[in-house]
Parts: C-alpha cells; structure tokens; sequence
C-alpha cells in the first residue's frame, strides 16, 4: 500500500517566522531606545548600524515573499494542482492584512502629530523656564536672608550670649529666624561646645575648617541640601556655625528642571525632525509586521491546501487503476474526517476490484476451458479423418496401402504429441505445489539466476547494490522459476541487448515488513492495449509462447501472502515490483 501525508508539520516555518518577528520586536526596542534618548542618534556608528538592520530585515522579508510568489505563479502557469486556490487565500490574507494595518498606521500618525502640536501649543517652555526660576529665587533669597542676619545687629547679640549662654543664643536665632534649622559653636580647636536644632544639619569638627568666615556655603548629604555660614566670635575664639535646610530632594529637582528644559529646548529645535523620526521608526516597524503577516499567509495558504493537494492527487492516482493509494493524516479536524472517509471509500473500490477481478478470472478461465475444448478438438479432425483413410484403403485392398498406413499413423502421432504437451503444461499450471518456505539470502539466490544468463554476451545484469543482509522466507526454487521468468521476458524483449537493473528495499506495510524487488529492464515497454492481460493465463505476444508464464510468476507470488505489478513506459522499460514478507508475516 502506498500513502501519503495529507498533512506535515510546518513547524520550521512557523518557528522561524517567530524568530523572525522576535529579532523585530528586539531591534524595534534598540531603536526606540536609541531615538527617544538621543535624536542625533543616525549620525553615530550605533545608529548606523541599527539603519542597517532596520532596513536589511524588511528587505529580506521582501524579497523571502517575491520568491515565493514567483514559484507560486510559475506553479499555477504550469497547472499543478492548488496553485490557484493558494493565489485566491493569499490575496485573501493580503487584503484583511491591508485592511486592518492601513487604518490603524493612519491614526497612529494623526495621533502623534496631534499630541506633538498640543505639546508645543502651550508654553511648556516658559513653565519650566519659570519653574527653574522660582527655584533659582528661593535659593537666593535664603542666602541672602542667611547674609542679612549674620550682618544685622540681631545677630552681634546672639555672638555676645555664645560664650556664656548658648541655649539662650539658639533660642534667641530660633525666634528671629526660625528658618535657621542647626546651631553649633565650637572652641579654638575647633572641638564642638554646643549644637543644637536638626541633627541632620551638624557638621563634623574636621569639616568646619572648609569655606571662609561670612560666606555662604551650600553643601549636600544623601537627598538634603543645606546653606551653611561661619562666623569667628570677636573676643572668645569661638566659631558659630549656622544652617539652613532647604527643602528635600532640592539639588534634585533643580536638576530635573534644567535637564527637561534642556531636552524640551533641543525637542523644540528639532520638532519636524522629531516628527519625521516617529513617522520612519513606525514605518520601519510596522511594514515588516506587514510582511511578516504576508509571510505567514503564504506558510499557511501552503498548509490548507496540502490536503486538498494530496485528495487531488490521491484521486488522480485511483482514477488511473491504483488502489493501493492512501493518504495519512494526524489531524482531527474536518479535513482529517474527508481524508478518513476518503480513504474508506478507496477501500471499498479496492475491494470491489478484487471481486470484479475474481470475476474476470473466472470469465478468464472459462475462456481457458472453451480455448483448451478448441485446441483439443481441432487436432481430432485430422486424427479422424486419418483413421478412417486408413481404413477405406484397407477395406478396398488399395495397392497404395502401406504408404498410406504410415503417413496417417505418423499424423495421428503427431497430434496426439500435441493434445499431451498441451495438457502437461495445463497440468503444471494448476496443480502447481505449495511453496515449502526456507530462510533465504536474496542476493545470493540473484547471484544464481544471473549465472544462467552469461552465454548473452550483449546483456548487462545489474545486482551489485544488493544488501547482503535482506534475507527472505521463501521457497528457493519457487523464487528462483520467479526471477528467471522476468529476466528470460525483459532479454527477449530486448533481443538479447541490453540492460537489466536488479534493487531491494525493505519497506513497512502496516505493522509487516516487506522486501519490495525490482526487475527494470531497457526494452521497448509493454503496450498499453495489452496492460490488463499480462498476467492473464494464455495471453501472449510471442509466437511459441504459451502465456502460463507470467500466470505462473503470479501465482508463485500469491502463494507466498505477496503482490506484483509492473510500470512501463513506451520506449524506456518496463519494472516489474515484487513485495515479499521479510519477517515470515503478512
């Protein structure tokens, strides 16, 4: 039995459209995190390359789609079946793909122009200019308030109650400005006396050395920021160390505001430019998501169609009288159900051919029997008519009698020869004896055959690549009559000239293993006329021939639970295919 898949895995194909679009998505992200941080991103090597790529991969897609849809026009220009039906799903695919993708590439564009214009509508520029500002005014005016206190004459107070009183100086600082958060004074060496206020605010002994007496520091630890001012005590050597804690996170947000100001300023300069980047990186995204789409459609137009293909070729293959075909299939779908009952249905012509042949067989040996009727009765005319010259010229005493005598019984000899080989070779054809079945080597027993055939000086026999592992269970002589009779019908076909190619394979029908042999030859080719009779029983081209052999090499073959046919082509050849059981089963 021969089969097909009517399905096969495109698993390949779907997993490297997968890769495909994986790398897309990866070099999408690459882009877009390039773009968005740097907009003269193009111009750098990295930008160059990631052009490259962004480019490289729909074009390889483009032309990935070319090539199949030229194979796929060559395919229908040639008629070979499902190109059309895949042309008409792939235009099917193409214009959903379209449909669903070409809105959806206008609006994104729409959307980001009109965002990028309301952005630029209103003055984002002048709020954080003015943001920046602010913070920029706070900041000087709290040095400038620290400035005015260590200048005023509130503050010589304080100086006078430190040495003394220091508490009574920090509650004295805390009640005229309060927005002063650390107090410390320390001594000549510079060892702390008094701190008081934010501990966060108090400085270290070994960082009070740093900065100049009167001025205004500002100083950062962790995400606080504090404005910090020394100042000598006149008459005691003691430094005063005052604080001003700024508001959390201040140097942070500062920054913040000028970066996005910065970037705001650059995004503004560059606004078409910014505008034309957004609209080639969603190009460049979404026309390979197009021609990967159009990828799939072409992978998955190829995969509906394959059991349609298969069905049709299927068909076509029964149509032409082999009923051995079958299509196999691991689905369980629609298409899995008509591949099952179409597989029934060929199973049933199968079985209805092999009763029709058994009909004909019988038709055929009726038509032995009135032909073996013909044959016997024909030379029982002349064997009559002898008998009875002989006799009239005994009767009348004929001087001519002896002559006569001996002409007529050599006549009746002759005939008789005749009518007994005849019913010897009708003999031997049905009462030919069971096979007596032993382990065989194959390529010895073709060894064998072809010996005999030595004395054609112009026959070549081909039997070399035979394995010599293939063993069958057969009988060897019943075997051996097979492989002669096909070897003495492809030499005579070919006058004695020319080529006989002997190949085994072992192949598995069902849960049997078979060992499939193949007799080609180089003749003429068997006429097609003649295709349904060869193995017909007295059926012959030959002039001497009997037509029992082919019969025979059938039967033989039967017997041992195996199939024969045969392929010819007019002017090439003819193979004749034997299946035997390799494993003794069938």
């Amino acid at each position: 039995m021969k089969a097909r898949f009517s399905q096969t895995a495109s698993a390949p194909g779907l997993i490297s459209v997968v890769l495909l679009y994986l790398f897309l998505i990866v070099l999408v992200l690459v882009f877009a995190g390039q773009l968005l941080s740097d907009l003269t991103v193009a111009g750098s090597p990295t930008g160059r390359l990631i052009m490259v790529l962004a480019v490289s991969f729909p074009l390889f897609l483009l032309v990935t789609i070319i090539i199949h849809l030229i194979k796929l026009i060559n395919d229908r220009r040639r008629g070979r079946p499902g190109a059309s039906l895949r042309l008409r799903i792939l235009g099917f695919f193409f214009f959903v793909v379209l449909l669903a993708s070409a809105p959806q590439g206008v609006l994104a564009l729409n959307f980001i122009n009109s965002v990028m214009s309301s952005l630029f509508a209103v003055p984002t520029g002048e709020a954080l200019r003015g943001g920046l500002d602010i913070a920029l005014h706070y900041y000087d005016e709290q040095v400038e308030k620290l400035e005015n206190f260590i200048s005023g004459s509130a503050f010589r107070s304080v100086l006078a109650d430190v040495p003394a009183n220091p508490r009574r100086a920090w509650d004295t600082i805390r009640l005229v400005r309060p927005e002063i958060d650390g107090f410390q004074v320390f001594d000549q060496n510079l060892n702390e006396r008094y701190a008081a206020g934010d501990e966060r605010t108090w400085l270290r002994s070994t960082q009070v050395r740093g900065g100049r007496e009167g001025h205004v520091m500002r100083d950062s630890v962790d995400q606080d920021t504090f404005l910090r001012v020394r100042v000598n005590h006149p008459g005691d050597d003691l430094t005063v160390v005052l604080t001003v804690m700024l508001p959390e996170g201040f140097d942070q947000r500062a920054q913040n505001l000028t970066s996005a100001l910065e970037t705001f300023a650059q995004v503004d300069q560059l606004r078409g430019a910014f505008l034309q980047a957004i609209a080639l990186f969603f190009g460049l995204f979404s026309f390979p998501l197009f021609l990967l789409a159009i990828l799939v459609s072409v992978l998955l137009s190829e995969e509906i169609t394959r059991p349609i293909i298969n069905l049709e070729e299927a068909t076509r293959r029964v149509a032409e009288g082999d009923y051995s075909f079958r299509i196999l299939t691991r689905s369980n779908d629609d298409l899995g159900l008509l591949v099952r009952s179409f597989n029934s249905m060929v199973t049933e012509l199968e079985r209805s051919r092999r009763k029709i042949l058994q009909t004909e067989k019988v038709a055929a040996w009726q038509e032995i029997a009135q032909r073996l009727a013909h044959e016997i009765k024909n030379p029982l005319t002349p064997i009559k008519l002898s008998a009875q010259r002989v006799l009239k010229k005994y009767r009348s005493g004929a001087e001519d009698f002896e002559p006569v005598f001996e002409a007529a019984i050599q006549s009746i000899i002759t005939e008789v020869d005749g009518l007994n080989t005849l019913l010897s070779e009708f003999r031997n054809f049905s009462r030919l004896p069971d096979p007596v079945p032993e382990t065989v080597q194959l390529k010895s027993l073709v060894a064998e055959v072809v010996s005999t055939y030595s004395t054609w000086p112009e026959l070549v026999i081909h039997c070399a690549h035979l394995e010599e592992s293939i063993t069958l269970h057969v009988d060897y002589g019943q075997i051996k009559q097979v492989l002669a009779n096909l070897f003495t019908n492809a030499t005579e076909a070919m006058n004695g000239a020319g080529e006989i190619f002997v190949r085994a394979d072992l192949v598995k029908k069902g849960n049997s293993l078979y060992c499939r042999i193949q007799v080609q030859d180089t003749g003429p080719g068997i006429d097609g006329d003649f295709h349904d009779k060869v193995f017909n029983p007295y059926f012959t081209t030959k002039k001497q021939g009997t037509g029992l052999g082919l019969s025979i090499v059938e039967r033989i073959v039967f017997d041992h639970r195996g199939q024969i046919w045969f392929e010819t082509q007019p002017g090439t050849g003819t193979t004749f295919f034997i299946d035997l059981p390799a494993d003794g089963k069938a």
